[in-house]
């Protein structure tokens, strides 16, 4: 299906949507958590509801804005009426700081095993967030970022195994000390 936008139209009609938050101790060690929510009609097979949780660690940070991180944590899948999958979940991202007030960073996290339901087995997913960070202002952030995540299954009644991907821009302002 083939949609038109009108760039010069102020409004934007969504009930998608997308939350975050991160804490750091010392810029040493972190928690971070999003919460991604889709229509259930906009989506066949993948997750409406996605839940993540992750200590982070970092790795390196050269400079106070700038960092490489991994991290362990948990993911919470809700596939609509059908139910609930969680489960481990491994994470990487990074930040770094561009000249002025722009900065570039990616979040990445993998589930290789979320068990089944119903007809799905063998569940895994993977998710990549990467965008930019622009702070006009000390404490505002502004956000323009794509995000992409991945669901495969062993579909138990064909043994042919699937995948569904959920996708698209996100814009966002936040607030940080």
């Amino acid at each position: 299906m083939l949609e038109t936008v009108d760039l010069l139209d102020p409004r934007i009609e969504t009930s998608a949507l997308s939350a975050y938050g991160a804490l750091w101790w010392n810029r040493t060690w972190g928690l971070r958590g999003a919460l991604n929510r889709f229509p259930e009609d906009q989506v066949d097979q993948a997750p409406n509801d996605q839940l993540q949780v992750d200590i982070q660690r970092r790795l390196q940070s050269p400079v106070s804005d700038s960092y490489l991180s991994v991290g362990l944590g948990w993911e919470q899948n809700h596939f609509g009426s059908q139910g609930s999958l969680s489960g481990l979940r491994l994470s990487a991202g990074g930040r770094v700081h561009l000249p002025g007030v722009v900065s570039v960073y990616v979040n990445t996290g993998w589930s290789p095993n979320l068990k089944h339901l119903g007809t799905r087995q063998d569940v895994s997913t993977i998710s990549v967030e990467t965008g930019l960070v622009i702070e006009p202002m000390p404490f505002i952030s502004l956000r323009a970022a794509y995000r992409y995540h991945l669901t495969d299954y062993t579909e138990a009644v064909t043994g042919h195994d699937r995948r569904e991907v959920t996708d698209g821009f996100r814009f966002g302002s936040g607030i940080h000390w």
